[in-house]
């Protein structure tokens, strides 16, 4: 089934590469990573090895790939205007956060996660151990970087930053990721998303107003 990347991939590079990387996105998924082959994936890309090597290195380089364009959608935007006062920084921090936490939610980001928890406990953890270096840092960073902006400006307290983002992506996202990786309760609308960022906000405003 295609996915967000495999319809970029298809208006923008070629068409044998989103082959490559629809099928092993398919195959990582029904059996593991370490499961995986590269023979199988070229088998339902209906390509050759030699052209799979013209693109990828190995098959880690393929799920690099896969999770890197989802865990980039999920990081700050390199052009985050670094904030001016207290209102532009809660205002940039929650539209932030309704686009965080909707590519976190993403199924195809919910298909890596079982993948990675799944390989845990078989593997040699490339899945897991991606989805940190490509995901989580970079997140962390580029926030940890708009809060030391803040933080220049006098709008919070450098003391407070490792406090503030904690309480802030806690509330954010809650339980709603294992919800969803139980199926126990439907995916998030937009709507509610959009009010778990406001919540988040309205955390965060409260705590830099008692500071």
């Amino acid at each position: 089934m295609p996915n967000d990347l495999i319809e970029q991939e298809k208006k923008s590079a070629d068409p044998r590469r989103a082959a490559i990387l629809e099928a092993a996105f398919e195959i990582f998924v029904e059996k593991g990573f370490e499961a995986a082959t590269t023979a199988e994936i070229v088998r339902r890309a209906r390509t050759s090895k030699r052209t799979l090597y013209e693109f990828f290195a190995s098959k880690q380089d393929i799920l690099t790939a896969l999770i890197r364009y989802g865990s980039l959608k999920m990081q700050p935007s390199p052009d985050l205007p670094a904030p001016q006062d207290r209102e532009q920084f809660l205002t940039t921090i929650q539209q932030f956060g309704a686009t965080f936490l909707a590519e976190f939610l993403h199924p195809e980001r919910m298909a890596m996660y079982r993948l990675a928890i799944a390989e845990g406990g078989r593997g040699d953890g490339a899945v897991a151990r991606e989805l940190d270096a490509s995901g989580r840092l970079p997140v962390v960073l580029g926030v940890t970087r708009f809060f030391d902006q803040a933080a220049a400006r006098g709008i919070l307290r450098r003391d407070d930053m490792a406090m503030l983002i904690n309480v802030f992506f806690s509330v954010l996202i809650g339980i709603s990721p294992l919800q969803t990786l139980l199926g126990t309760e439907r995916p998030l609308t937009p709507e509610a998303i959009a009010e778990k960022a406001a919540m988040a906000t309205r955390v965060l405003r409260r705590m830099m107003e008692t500071e």
